[in-house]
């Protein structure tokens, strides 16, 4: 975790916030000692072409694979494996995205994508992972298009530093969210979510209201 922590601080302490949870959580089970997470079978997905014409994986080595690495306790790994075949089913574009650029989903303290980890990391806490299924599936849509506008900004600024408003920003949230709205309704969102979502103004990563959004905000989420 230290050692997480420090890379985050090298790219301007920024990390895609996910979105807060809109309904009460169902039944959580029992996280395991310490809060790590176990590793268990990947998920393996459909083929999807992400090759550049040099042949190597855009954004990277894990977008050659079509798996997703799912690690938590068992509930955690059925549930997600659920919403990622309901993705597959009723948003395949946000399903291929999410092979694209999201190489591990696991289960956290808080929700969070961190992007500039190698793979793509998807940190999810009990609150989104043990909400509806239709609301978890369309966050990890969320945090994938976080993680996309990461990766397209390195892509066309190679060797500059990756601002925070290039994908962690109330602009970089709005545009998220815009996406999470739409996947929520084609896979079938109850109108409470989809409502919740459409009014939303991307400043809820501004956990404690002042003004900026940073590590005391990440570690305050309840989701």
């Amino acid at each position: 975790m230290k050692l997480r922590l420090l890379l985050a601080a090298m790219v301007l302490s920024a990390i895609g916030c996910g979105t807060a949870t809109p309904v009460a959580p169902g039944p959580i089970p029992t996280p395991l000692a310490g809060g790590a997470a176990s590793p268990v079978p990947a998920i393996t997905a459909l083929p999807t072409s992400t090759a550049t014409a040099a042949g190597t994986p855009f954004p990277g080595p894990w977008a050659g694979d079509d798996i997703v690495d799912i690690q938590g306790h068992a509930d955690f790994v059925e549930q997600t494996r659920a919403a990622l075949e309901l993705l597959a089913t009723n948003a395949p574009d946000a399903y291929r995205k999410i092979l694209v650029f999201v190489g591990v989903i696991e289960q956290g303290q808080h929700s969070g994508m961190w992007a500039f980890e190698n793979p793509p990391r998807y940190e999810v806490g009990e609150a989104t992972a043990s909400s509806s299924l239709t609301w978890y599936a369309s966050t990890i849509a969320h945090d994938a298009t976080h993680s996309e506008l990461y990766y397209t900004y390195r892509q066309t600024h190679p060797g500059q530093p990756i601002p925070q408003e290039a994908w962690a920003d109330v602009a970089s949230e709005r545009f998220c969210i815009a996406y999470q709205l739409d996947v929520a309704a084609r896979i079938g969102a109850p109108a409470s979510e989809t409502e919740y979502l459409a009014g939303l103004t991307g400043d809820h990563c501004d956990v404690d209201l002042d003004g900026d959004c940073d590590w005391d905000d990440y570690y305050a989420r309840d989701w």
